[in-house]
């Protein structure tokens, strides 16, 4: 089964960020970008997904 890429916005839709926010997680190391053959940045969904997780645990953390 193929994995599911992601463009850097329907990354944001599933993170509830911005487009320009998940490029910085990119740049940050914090989420793992491909790129196609044409340059353009793509996200394995499982990669977005634990990143989503992540961000989740993060934010409980702080909260308490």
């Amino acid at each position: 089964m193929s994995e599911v890429l992601l463009s850097p916005r329907d990354a944001g839709k599933l993170l509830d960020i911005g487009t320009a926010r998940v490029i910085q997680l990119a740049r940050e190391g914090q989420l793992r970008e491909l790129r196609d053959s044409s340059g353009r940045r793509l996200f394995k969904r499982a990669d977005v997904e634990q990143c989503a997780r992540e961000r989740a645990a993060r934010r409980a953390r702080t909260q308490k």
